[in-house]
């Protein structure tokens, strides 16, 4: 599928319309033919784009500026991933070539046909769009960033409810949505990275040393790196909430373990007692005692008392 936006009045040398934004999204043949024959390039397959090495994704080659960069895909579901997309600015045209539908191109796509002056030349378009995915990147990060001081009222019990064990299922439900947290911040802090690299390359072109195309591509650099730093925040404490919950679970297992073992002890001694009382031999002067039974079950009473008043005095229980 192939979209124009901007103005497309202007022509090159020879009466080929130019300028603007063509988006291109899974090209098909005739599209293909005709963004080649617009701006005499190749369109980058699907596996050109995903197999251009980092340090190849940002060159100049006949006239034009070649970029590739990771998006954020999906970031606000359960399995946000990126996807590789093709900048080339050629002819004062900026091509885009993805593979994938991304709700923050359609949102600039929708900016660019209300705004005709948004996409009016190819340089306009391309640091618009960077703009609008930067802006995106940071409210996924700021949203990552609300759950996450959220996160810790729902590991740590209340007040009042001190003591009292979490549920399992509660538990295991914090711990995946902690990982998609992570998995999020992952995923936007691959595409800042991209981005950077990126917006540090054109910002040396001579397309983007304009009066007005400068300070924008400054900018975007500027917010590339504060929300770089804004994510490795994010990040460590995503890690403290994760070690949180995890010290949690060791607690829940920890008090457990106590609980079994408190009962071994205090069980012990009666068992002792039950066990040397209930063998079998023939001198045994106790099996003639007529208050023998009745000791033998007080013995254990007390055997068994002892040992947790003890624990209580400890502090174990």
């Amino acid at each position: 599928m192939l979209k124009r936006y901007g103005h497309s009045d202007k022509t090159t040398p020879d009466g080929r319309p130019t300028g603007g934004w063509i988006d291109v999204v899974s090209p098909t043949p005739a599209d293909e033919a005709e963004v080649e024959t617009l701006l005499g390039i190749d369109i980058p397959t699907h596996d050109d784009i995903r197999s251009i090495e980092p340090s190849s994704r940002l060159y100049r080659d006949g006239g034009g500026v070649f970029a590739a960069a990771q998006i954020v895909l999906r970031g606000d579901s359960p399995s946000p991933r990126t996807m590789s997309v093709a900048f080339v600015l050629k002819r004062q045209t900026l091509l885009t070539v993805r593979y994938d539908d991304s709700k923050v191109f359609d949102l600039f796509a929708a900016d660019c046909t209300r705004m005709p002056d948004t996409a009016r030349s190819g340089e306009h378009g391309l640091i618009g769009l960077l703009e609008a995915i930067v802006d995106r990147t940071a409210e996924l990060l700021e949203t990552v960033g609300d759950a996450v001081d959220d996160m810790p009222e729902r590991i740590h019990p209340a007040a009042g409810e001190l003591g009292k064990r979490r549920d399992v299922a509660e538990l295991q439900t914090v711990l995946a949505e902690i990982q998609l947290l992570h998995r999020r911040t992952a995923k936007a802090r691959e595409s800042l990275v991209s981005l950077g690299r990126m917006i540090g390359y054109l910002m040396v072109q001579p397309e983007f040393q304009g009066a007005e195309i400068g300070p924008r591509a400054k900018s975007v650099a500027s917010d590339i790196v504060s929300l770089s730093d804004h994510a490795s925040f994010v990040a460590q404490n995503i890690q403290f909430v994760l070690d949180a919950a995890l010290g949690m679970v060791g607690i829940e297992q920890n008090a457990i373990v106590k609980f079994f073992s408190i009962v071994a002890v205090v069980l012990l001694p009666p068992t002792l007692i039950a066990g040397i009382y209930g063998m079998n031999f023939t001198a045994m002067p106790e099996l003639s005692w007529p208050w023998g039974y009745p000791l033998a079950l007080l013995a254990m009473t007390s055997s068994a008392i002892l040992p947790y008043l003890w624990c209580r005095r400890r502090g174990w229980l």
